[in-house]
């Protein structure tokens, strides 16, 4: 086996265009699709009887980041805690995070916790904290520490 690369990382949303919107808008990332996807071979794939999805694909700051809304086939629930088995958040290294945490609460985001001094860890005497995006996608800012 040999893997060959990162291609991109997927959330389940639960409403697609609030996700583009909020990304692009506000995190600087740039739509290249969104499209609906249905058929078997995304039964095949999903392992969920009927899907019908909504796909947007987004890219920037080096990354490639896909947003899933299923139109059929979904299971309605409360987005993941962080404490809960595969939940996951994105990383964004920021300049200002004092700054750049209020811009984004101003602009839907809701705090998952608090910005916080990192004292222990490879991180130590940066600045961090976990938000949420308007579908819940828990983005964590990291400020680094100068030099």
């Amino acid at each position: 086996m040999m893997i060959t690369g990162f291609n991109h990382t997927s959330f389940t949303v639960a409403d697609i265009g609030k996700s583009v919107e909020f990304w692009t808008r506000h995190l600087g990332f740039k739509a290249a699709s969104v499209s609906p996807r249905q058929g078997r071979w995304q039964e095949e794939v999903t392992g969920i009887a009927g899907a019908s999805l909504m796909v947007a694909h987004l890219y920037g700051h080096g990354h490639h980041i896909e947003f899933i809304q299923y139109l059929a086939g979904a299971i309605p629930g409360a987005p993941p805690q962080p404490a809960q088995t595969a939940a996951a958040h994105v990383c964004l290294e920021v300049d200002d995070i004092q700054k750049t945490w209020a811009e984004l609460m101003a602009a839907g985001a809701s705090g998952q916790g608090r910005i916080a001094d990192v004292s222990t860890g490879p991180v130590s005497g940066c600045f961090a904290g976990y938000l949420r995006d308007p579908n819940g996608i828990i983005i964590e800012l990291l400020e680094m520490k100068p030099g």
